[in-house]
């Protein structure tokens, strides 16, 4: 199985690539009025604009690094009815792939730069702030 390794501050994880939609360099955010805490602002994404979460601030209270190696990663997650809605996760140190298998976490994995923990997208993102994310971009 394939995972993208990322960094939130010093720790490693790994998230399976099929979560991923697309790997996007860091780029302007457009802030949202009355967006809830941990929402970094609104990116445009083929056409329409979706939320972006950086896990930096929302973990440490510090902002992602601005370097070449953040990146936004486009996912997909479901919103409070269910119906799949596309996130950006703003995450440093997106260049590493890795190779293995899942029972190979327990509960880390030996990546290229260290140690990584299998990440999941609803335990980055939490439930109550994706459905925020989402109602703040419904009023923006």
């Amino acid at each position: 199985m394939l995972f993208v390794l990322f960094q939130i501050g010093d720790a490693g994880y790994a998230l399976a690539a099929g979560q991923v939609v697309e790997m996007l360099p860091m780029m302007e955010l457009r802030a949202v009025r009355g967006a809830p805490k941990g929402m970094a602002g609104s990116l445009r994404y083929r056409g329409a604009f979706i939320p972006a979460v950086d896990l930096c601030a929302l973990e440490l209270g510090e902002p992602a690094r601005d370097r070449m190696s953040t990146r936004i990663i486009v996912t997909r997650v479901p919103d409070r009815e269910g119906v799949e809605r596309l996130l950006g996760l703003i995450v440093e140190n997106a260049t590493d792939i890795l190779r293995c298998e899942p029972e190979d976490f327990a509960p880390f994995a030996t990546g290229p730069r260290g140690l990584v923990e299998r990440a999941e997208v609803d335990a980055l993102v939490p439930e109550h702030l994706r459905f925020a994310l989402f109602d703040a971009m419904a009023v923006a």
